[in-house]
C-alpha cells in the first residue's frame, strides 16, 4: 500500500559560515584525518585555509568546537538521509530504499575516519564525545518517526513507540556492517552485502511489527 507523499522533513540547520568559514572546516578536517586531532594546531589550520586564530575563534570557538563543526556538517548529511523518504513507494521499498542510502554514506570512508578519529579523541576529551553523541544521527530520526506513524495510522504496522523504533531499524541496518568496516582495515563491504542485510533487517522489522 503506497502512501501520500505530502509531508514535512526536519533537515539539520546551522548558522551558515563565511566562505574562510568553509574553507577552515575543509582544511580541519583534511588535517584531522591526516594527522589526528591532538597533533592538528590552528597554525597548521591556517596554513592550509588562510585566515587568522581570529577566524577560528569566530566561528568555531576553539580547536574542539571545529572538530565539533566537522562531525556536525557529516550528521547534518546523514539527517538528511533519513528525512528524504519516499512515500510513494510501499512501505518495505520505501524502508530500504531510505536506510540503504544512510549505510552507504555511514560506510563512506570519510565518515568511518571521523568515527575513528572520535574513538581516539574522547578519553582526552569526553565533552566531545557527549556532544556527538546528543547530537548524533540518531537525533535526526524524526522524519522516520514520522512515516512509520503514517503506516501506524493505516494499520499496516502496529508500533506503540514510532521513534523508539524507528531508531531501533536505523541500528538494526547500520550495525553489523559499521561495526566490520570500523574494525576491519581496508574491508571491501560489497554492494551486494549491503543490499542483502537491509533486506533481512528490513523484513524483520516489519514482521515484528505486523498488526
Amino acid at each position: 500500500m503506497m502512501l501520500s507523499s505530502e509531508h514535512s522533513g526536519e533537515t539539520t540547520t546551522k548558522n551558515p559560515l563565511t566562505a574562510r568559514g568553509q574553507l577552515i572546516l575543509v582544511a580541519a578536517q583534511n588535517l584531522f584525518l591526516k594527522h589526528g586531532f591532538d597533533e592538528t594546531s590552528l597554525e597548521m589550520i591556517i596554513a592550509d585555509a588562510g585566515g587568522s586564530r581570529r577566524s577560528i575563534y569566530q566561528e568555531f570557538g576553539n580547536k574542539q568546537g571545529l572538530l565539533m563543526a566537522v562531525m556536525q556538517q557529516q550528521v547534518a548529511i546523514q539527517v538528511d538521509t533519513i528525512a528524504s523518504i519516499n512515500y510513494e513507494l510501499e512501505p518495505s521499498d520505501a524502508l530500504k530504499d531510505v536506510t540503504g542510502r544512510f549505510v552507504q554514506g555511514m560506510l563512506s570512508e570519510t565518515l568511518i575516519s571521523l568515527f575513528r578519529l572520535v574513538i581516539q579523541v574522547v578519553p582526552k576529551h569526553p565533552d566531545v564525545g557527549e556532544l556527538i553523541y546528543d547530537r548524533g544521527p540518531l537525533t535526526g530520526v524524526t522524519p522516520l518517526a514520522d512515516y512509520l506513524s503514517s503506516l501506524n495510522k493505516l494499520g499496516i504496522l502496529a508500533i506503540d513507540d514510532c521513534s523508539y523504533a524507528a531508531q531501533m531499524l536505523i541500528e538494526m541496518t547500520k550495525g553489523r556492517l559499521h561495526l566490520k568496516a570500523v574494525l576491519i582495515p581496508n574491508v571491501n563491504i560489497t554492494e551486494d552485502e549491503i543490499v542483502q542485510h537491509i533486506d533481512r533487517a528490513v523484513d524483520l522489522f516489519i514482521k515484528a511489527y505486523q498488526p
